[in-house]
């Protein structure tokens, strides 16, 4: 009786361990943790060789987790080690300028009260990669005549060909985001060129006559040409879409621009001499800001892949004449690129 007992028991065990190998191999994913995504590499704080393609030409400044990262030749290094800078551009004698984000405890004056208040602000910077000091060339936070500091919002900073000016959208909090053209040496305004409207990433040029613009004024972003000399600005007519961050071509003749369109970004060129021709030059719908290398020849841009997003480049070919861009090559590692803030690429 007892051996028969056994028996029936472990014919029992035995179909429940079947039943419960066939659950496990069926459901088990969805008790078991996947396995871990690859973590984002550690911050680079020397430098790092690039992760592929041949040696780059000039230097490419781009933001990098906070921080503004050089690249030249075959490899790239922080600038900065704040955590608080981005937007960078290269002027022709090689100094890099950018935009850092502030913060003091301060007070201010609402309804003639003095209260505490927690003040945000940027500053536009320059600095050599030779060197180790900087300079602050426009301070967001002035004391105003009664006392009380003014906070001002400067974003992206564009050198002047020439290097002689700077080119920014100033935010006071007045909720507008004025283009504005500084001395790049002295930080004195020279002029506004827009009073009430909401304006972004400003592009000079090859000339110095004419900065372009993504502007947000009338809702929905439109690209416009602002004469230097404050007379009035010209909209650029582009596919359907979203067009912003337009970067000119070292001879003038092209806008680098990126479009976005059903959710997606790619990079177009649009033809800016003789007839209006607009070129497309990614498809993958995760491109943009892209920028000229010095030359002309090539492109770099961010791209993202995987949910992470890196610097690129791409030699151009024949593709503004009819023929086709050459594969992008990544340069950086996985490592973060700042995807609101865009490249530079100087001599």
């Amino acid at each position: 009786m007892l051996r028969s007992r056994e028996l029936v028991f472990t014919g029992i065990a035995a179909v429940l361990v079947v039943l419960y190998l066939g659950f496990a191999l069926r459901y088990g994913s969805a008790f078991i943790p996947p396995s871990s995504p690859t973590p984002t590499p550690t911050k680079p704080v020397s430098r790092v060789p690039v992760a592929s393609g041949p040696e780059i030409s000039g230097t490419i400044a781009f933001g990098l987790r906070g921080d503004i990262y050089v690249l030249s030749g075959k490899g790239y290094l922080p600038l900065t080690a704040d955590g608080r800078s981005h937007e960078p551009s290269i002027s022709t004698d090689g100094r890099i300028f950018f935009a850092r984000v502030e913060e003091i405890d301060g007070k201010r004056n609402v309804d003639n009260q003095i209260v505490p208040a927690h003040l945000r602000f940027s500053n536009v910077v320059s600095k050599t990669p030779e060197l180790s000091g900087e300079q602050v060339v426009l301070n967001g936070l002035v004391k105003a005549a009664d006392g009380f500091h003014v906070v001002t919002w400067f974003d992206s900073p564009a050198v002047s060909p020439d290097g002689k000016r700077i080119a920014v959208v100033a935010d006071n909090g007045s909720g507008a985001s004025d283009l504005e053209v500084f001395d790049a040496q002295t930080g004195k305004l020279i002029v506004g060129l827009s009073q009430g409207s909401n304006l972004a990433d400003p592009s000079w040029s090859p000339d110095g006559k004419t900065i372009a613009v993504t502007s947000y004024t009338q809702g929905a972003p439109r690209i416009l040409l602002v004469p230097a000399d404050g007379r009035a600005s010209n909209p650029v007519t582009t596919p359907e879409g979203e067009p912003y961050r337009a970067s000119y071509s070292p001879d003038g003749n092209w806008l680098v621009y990126t479009l976005r369109h059903e959710g997606k970004n790619d990079l177009h060129a649009m033809q800016m001499s003789g007839t209006r021709r607009d070129v497309v030059l990614t498809t993958d719908g995760k491109s943009w800001n892209g920028v000229f290398s010095p030359d002309g020849k090539q492109l770099a841009f961010l791209r993202e892949k995987d949910g992470v997003i890196d610097l690129y480049s791409m030699d151009l070919g024949d593709a503004l004449s009819g023929g086709s861009a050459k594969s992008a090559v990544k340069l950086t590692r996985g490592e973060g690129v700042d995807g609101a803030s865009r490249p530079a690429w100087g001599s």
